[in-house]
């Protein structure tokens, strides 16, 4: 259904940077307040295996709300403007994934989809095939070229990688590709919500098993954000935006015409195992690990930003830096991969995300109506109805207030609106998809006769 016919009743939808058009979505009236009362009631008849506990929590009567006229249009553009978006797999940031700007083999795509998202709600999302749009970008302009090309020489410069084969007294160590060899061949970000199919772009590269942008975008089946539907049918969208593990192996599958094998290894909960050690014996016999990470495990910088969503990325090398990737390349280190891989199933979701798609007509019951009851054992609807009903933090008087004073004042705000979530099911699992070409007869033995990564004491 065409995101037109989404909810005529519904305010106009806004991005952060049209927030400013759009205050009357941070206020909320009396009759707000009962519908989101009734929901609450409906929900909590129907998951009565919740304790009571959970239940006093998510009871909005303990709560009040008087957000009308407590925040100003200045505020919110301050928040807006001084948050940065980190949609990873939407449109992967290398600025806020701590990466290098780097080259690529494909000309960058117009990321522009239209969404699809379910008409009935709770549990039939659609899934789509990637559209390629036929216009592309522009060429960056001189001077992105210039900053790009000194961000790579300083890069080049600063660590000399190994070459495809590692030194036969490190056994720790191993490459596809070299550092320039990897910003030449990668493939980056394809499409929104695209990052499984990029990756499996990047281990056919790997494979020499001369991919095509089109064949593996159709292919890999991938769930877009529903970006305009009311807040449960976005919710529900959220949760499974892009693509799982399986989704990655069936597309990968039928791209290559079923000529190559791959196989899962889940890395939560906790397992025992020297990953670098791992990864590089895999990797010595012609094998391509692709990890499914969650990256919400490490904040991107000090203020607690998180990124908002899961990414699934090609792994190249392994050395004494870490673990090394694509789309976009870094290297993570061995603990922080760890804590990217070894994550439960849940997707955290963004104050602003919530409130930008609330409306007093909304019907929030469906978030406890969902077939899958982790929707119920994370108590969903009531950690929404709870974030609509919490208020801002107070602005300091005028009169009294100083420079620190607002500094504080914006500090808090922000982190109110951009650094507060509710937590949803995820369709992900965490870990690493291992491919080999069924050509390869020694590695493809070894991996069907592999066992799963035992668990840790």
């Amino acid at each position: 259904m065409s995101s037109e016919k989404a909810d005529s009743s519904r305010d106009p939808d806004v991005t952060s940077s049209d927030f400013l058009q759009h205050p009357s979505k941070l206020v909320r009236s009396a009759s707000d307040n009962c519908n989101l009362a009734l929901c609450w009631a409906i929900g909590q008849s129907v998951s009565k295996t919740n304790s009571s506990a959970a239940a006093e929590e998510a009871k909005p009567s303990q709560k009040r709300c008087n957000l009308s006229g407590s925040i100003s249009l200045q505020e919110i553009a301050s928040v807006v403007s001084n948050t940065a978006s980190l949609h990873v797999c939407s449109d992967v940031k290398s600025s806020t994934h701590q990466s290098q700007t780097s080259k690529s083999n494909s000309p960058p795509i117009d990321t522009n989809f239209p969404p699809v998202y379910s008409t009935a709600g709770a549990s039939c999302l659609k899934q789509t095939d990637i559209q390629i749009p036929s216009t592309v970008f522009e060429e960056k302009s001189a001077s992105e070229a210039i900053a790009k090309d000194e961000m790579n020489q300083t890069a080049s410069n600063k660590t000399e990688l190994a070459s495809k084969e590692s030194s036969d007294n490190d056994d720790q160590v191993f490459f596809f590709w070299n550092q320039e060899e990897a910003e030449e061949k990668q493939v980056e970000q394809i499409g929104a919500s695209a990052c499984g199919a990029t990756a499996i772009l990047n281990v056919m590269n790997v494979l020499d098993l001369k991919p095509d942008l089109r064949t593996v975008a159709s292919a890999v089946k991938t769930f877009q954000r529903a970006e305009d539907a009311p807040l449960p049918e976005y919710l529900f969208s959220r949760s499974v935006a892009g693509v799982t593990h399986e989704g990655l192996i069936q597309g990968l599958e039928k791209a290559t015409n079923d000529s190559v094998y791959a196989r899962f290894f889940a890395f939560y909960p906790k397992r025992k195992v020297d990953i670098r050690e791992w990864l590089v014996s895999w990797m010595r016999l012609g094998i391509v690990p692709l990890a499914t990470l969650n990256l919400q495990a490490i904040p991107v910088n000090e203020d607690g930003d998180i990124h908002d969503a899961w990414h699934h990325q090609m792994i190249y090398g392994v050395d004494d830096d870490g673990i090394h990737m694509c789309n976009p390349i870094i290297a993570e280190t061995i603990d922080r991969i760890q804590l990217q891989l070894c994550s439960e199933s849940v997707l955290l979701v963004r104050r602003f995300d919530v409130l930008k798609r609330w409306h007093k007509n909304t019907n929030l019951s469906a978030l406890a109506l969902h077939e899958d009851a982790r929707w119920r054992d994370l108590d969903v609807l009531g950690q929404a109805v709870d974030m609509l009903l919490d208020d801002p933090p107070n602005k300091p008087s005028s009169e009294n207030s100083d420079g620190d004073d607002d500094s504080r004042y914006e500090k808090e705000l922000t982190d109110w609106f951009m650094r507060s979530h509710i937590s949803i099911p995820a369709a992900y699992t965490s870990g690493i998809t291992l491919i080999v070409r069924k050509d390869n007869e020694k590695g493809c033995h070894k991996l069907k006769e592999a066992c799963d990564l035992p668990l840790d004491d």
